[in-house]
């Protein structure tokens, strides 16, 4: 995982103005889980404007991205309009349409945790990847 990755996350939860804990918590998780350590998650929330270029990352990785830039705008249970532009900016950057976020949103919506099915749900988005 790299440091972009959690910066995105980071901003994400940034962008309406108030970071909450569980979105902390999950952003912690997720670079915990990935191998880094609490002084490199501390210093993606204290500069998170640290990002590279997202086109050029593999599939798996940008399906990893969108997949927790979803998860993380949906687990306060309330959805922002801010959040929602960050969102499709970065599917954008990413390399998706923007319609992929409707069928992430519905997919992740009842659980935010979901992890169980992840694989069958990254092939059914990958019809959104531009190539």
């Amino acid at each position: 995982m790299s440091r972009t990755h959690l910066n995105i996350l980071v901003q994400l939860a940034k962008v309406d103005g108030v970071i909450v804990q569980d979105e902390i918590d999950l952003i912690k998780q997720i670079g915990e889980a990935n191998g880094m350590s609490s002084e490199e998650i501390s210093a993606c929330f204290d500069d998170p404007d640290d990002t590279e270029e997202l086109k050029k990352l593999s599939d798996d990785d940008k399906y990893d991205y969108i997949y927790n830039i979803v998860q993380l705008m949906k687990i306060d249970g309330r959805l922002y309009k801010e959040e929602l532009k960050f969102c499709a900016k970065m599917s954008s950057k990413l390399g998706y349409d923007e319609e992929v976020l409707m069928e992430l949103m519905l997919k992740v919506y009842a659980d935010p945790h979901i992890t169980t099915d992840k694989d069958s749900l990254k092939s059914a988005i990958q019809k959104y990847l531009k190539k």
